[in-house]
């Protein structure tokens, strides 16, 4: 990695603009991002819902590490690097499925959900099996939604926690039903999906479905006496309401707002989707956002939360999942139909993923220059401005003083 050339993106860089074309483009930033922000930070990795039994696993591939996310014993949630300690073989195969125990497929070492060690075949008998457990990443487990971090020593979770967990409890997310999982690759650096889904600048023009549902998505409303009744009403029913943004040395967003007037859900109709989700009672608990840098969006309704992943594969490319879960006693064909469940965010989804790789061919030609950001921008300069400062600090760590 060329850290000179780094240095000076990032000494050149202007609050307020766009970012230069090397930031979207450019591999040794890819190399120095991923390193400072995705090696460094708690990143989303999926919900306890994937795992609805002891031995339910799910892979999340991060560049050469394949990490297993499996649920234990007593229903504890592990995160292990899936590599076999004898001579480094993949063990899980499959991006999903159930292990009793993992079993490495090339001689058969055998290893407990939490990681130990239980058999290594055909050693010498002064084999000792300690110090040979599998290799583990940090995870933490908020409200249902998973994080692991690939650092040795993680940040503190707490402020994670705290920010998303009121937002979170009412949906019983542990005890919720997956629906459906969908995954999508785009042609577009990781960074324009992070922008996209940052402001509503765009939204009048390219999101109608959006519109619909949102009132003041089109940025030509005023929402302001809904919003406070809706407060209010949301307050008395205990749901959370306190905007929490971003600030220093935090990472979480999390807002609630209101749907249009006589819309019940997130549906292209308007029209509820499922029955209400864990504790909701009804179909008017407004929509929220959460957030956590660098690669976890949530929208969800009274009936259904959906989740997006994003998992940079290399400057240009991002792979993204989406994820779609209802109450855990929802019944698909009589409760909801996934086509039903999974087309709004399909829809609003392909519509987002077409800008973005438009964004991304337009920052490839030789006439890009940096733009100024509009005042209703101001998420994107918060992202854009932590994710400069997180260079900024791994570059300088990094540089002998």
């Amino acid at each position: 990695m060329n850290k000179n050339f780094v240095q000076q993106l990032i000494k050149n860089y202007k609050p307020g603009f766009s970012l230069e074309q090397p930031f979207y483009t450019n591999n040794d930033v890819f190399e120095a991002e991923w390193n400072s922000i995705f090696k460094r930070h708690w990143l989303y990795a999926g919900n306890t819902a994937q795992l609805p039994r002891p031995g339910d696993y799910f892979l999340y591939h991060l560049q050469n590490d394949s990490i297993i996310i499996i649920r234990g014993n007593k229903n504890e949630v592990y995160a292990h690097y899936n590599t076999c300690r004898h001579r480094g073989s993949a063990i899980c195969l499959n991006d999903s499925g159930h292990a009793a125990k993992l079993i490495c497929p090339y001689h058969q070492w055998v290893y407990d959900k939490d990681g130990t060690l239980l058999n290594a075949r055909m050693m010498p008998d002064d084999f000792s099996k300690e110090g040979y457990d599998l290799h583990s990443a940090h995870v933490q487990v908020v409200e249902g939604l998973i994080f692991i971090c690939l650092a040795e020593n993680a940040p503190d979770f707490s402020p994670i926690q705290k920010s998303l967990s009121p937002y979170l409890k009412p949906y019983k997310i542990n005890e919720a039903k997956l629906a459906s999982v969908k995954n999508y690759t785009l042609h577009a650096n990781w960074k324009l999906v992070g922008e996209n889904f940052r402001e509503c600048y765009h939204c009048g023009g390219a999101h109608p479905e959006y519109c619909n549902a949102v009132i003041g998505a089109n940025l030509r409303e005023d929402t302001n006496e809904l919003t406070l009744a809706k407060q209010k009403s949301w307050n008395e029913k205990g749901l959370a309401i306190t905007l929490v943004e971003v600030t220093e040395g935090t990472t979480s967003y999390a807002i609630r707002y209101p749907l249009r007037p006589g819309i019940e859900s997130y549906s292209v109709d308007g029209k509820k989707v499922s029955i209400p989700m864990g504790m909701h009672r009804d179909h008017d608990a407004g929509v929220i956002g959460l957030v956590n840098y660098p690669n976890f969006w949530m929208d969800a309704v009274s009936d259904y939360v959906w989740t997006m992943r994003v998992t940079p594969v290399n400057a240009s490319t991002t792979d993204v999942q989406f994820c779609w879960l209802v109450d855990a006693n929802a019944i698909e064909g009589k409760d909801y139909t996934l086509e039903r469940l999974t087309e709004f965010w399909e829809i609003t989804g392909d519509q987002d993923g077409k800008l973005c790789e438009n964004n991304f061919k337009g920052i490839q030609s030789k006439a890009y220059a940096p733009g100024p950001y509009a005042p209703v921008e101001d998420q994107v300069v918060n992202f854009v401005d932590w994710c400069v400062k997180q260079l900024r600090e791994a570059i300088h760590d990094a540089v002998p003083v």
